[in-house]
C-alpha cells in the first residue's frame, strides 16, 4: 500500500486558514479605523447641525412668544374698543331723551348739572323766576320716558335766582343703563 502524505494538503489548509483570517482581521481593523474615521468627520458637523437647529429652536421660541405679546396686547384693545363701544352706544340711547327734556325746558330755566346712573337721571338747575320754576316742573312732566321723582332741594341764591335739583326716572330699564 502506498502512504499518503498528507502535510503539503494541511499546510495548504493552514495556509488558506491563515489567508482567510487574516484578511477577516485585516478587514475588520480596516472597518473599524473607517468607522472612526467617519465619526470623527462627522462629529464637528453633528455638533454644528445641533448648534443650528438649537438655534432655530430658541429664535422660534422668541418669535412665539412675541407674537403671543402682540396678540395678548391685540386682544386686551380689541376688549377695550368693545367697551368703549357698548359705553358709547349706552349713553347714545340717552340722546333722544336729552334732546327731548332740552326741548321741555322753560327759556328762564337753564340746568347746571345732569347725572345719570341706571335708570335715574338728576337734574340741578336755576330758574330765573319762580314762575319758570313752576314751568319747570310741568315740563319735566312731559318729558316722554321718564317719570319725575320728588323734587329735591329748592332755595334762593344771593343773586335772586331759584336753584333746583331734580331725579326723573326712566320707564325703559333695558336701554337705561349707560354705566
Amino acid at each position: 500500500m502506498r502512504a499518503a502524505n498528507l502535510l503539503p494538503w494541511r499546510q495548504r489548509q493552514r495556509h488558506r486558514c491563515l489567508r482567510f483570517w487574516g484578511l477577516m482581521f485585516a478587514g475588520s481593523l480596516l472597518v473599524t479605523v473607517m468607522v472612526c474615521a467617519v465619526t470623527r468627520a462627522s462629529d464637528p458637523l453633528v455638533t454644528r447641525a445641533s448648534a443650528l437647529r438649537h438655534a432655530s429652536d430658541l429664535a422660534l421660541r422668541q418669535g412665539l412668544e412675541q407674537r403671543q405679546k402682540q396678540w395678548t396686547a391685540l386682544q386686551t384693545r380689541h376688549q377695550q374698543q368693545q367697551r368703549w363701544a357698548l359705553h358709547k352706544a349706552k349713553t347714545a340711547a340717552w340722546q333722544p331723551a336729552l334732546i327731548a327734556l332740552s326741548r321741555h325746558l322753560p327759556e328762564q330755566a337753564w340746568l347746571a348739572q345732569l347725572r345719570f346712573q341706571q335708570s335715574t337721571l338728576s337734574l340741578t338747575g336755576y330758574a330765573a323766576t319762580l314762575p319758570a320754576l313752576g314751568a319747570m316742573e310741568a315740563a319735566l312732566r312731559q318729558v316722554p320716558g321718564f317719570t319725575p321723582g320728588a323734587p329735591g332741594e329748592m332755595r334762593q341764591d344771593a343773586q335772586g335766582r331759584w336753584q333746583f335739583s331734580w331725579t326723573l326716572i326712566r320707564k325703559e330699564s333695558a336701554d337705561a343703563d349707560p354705566s
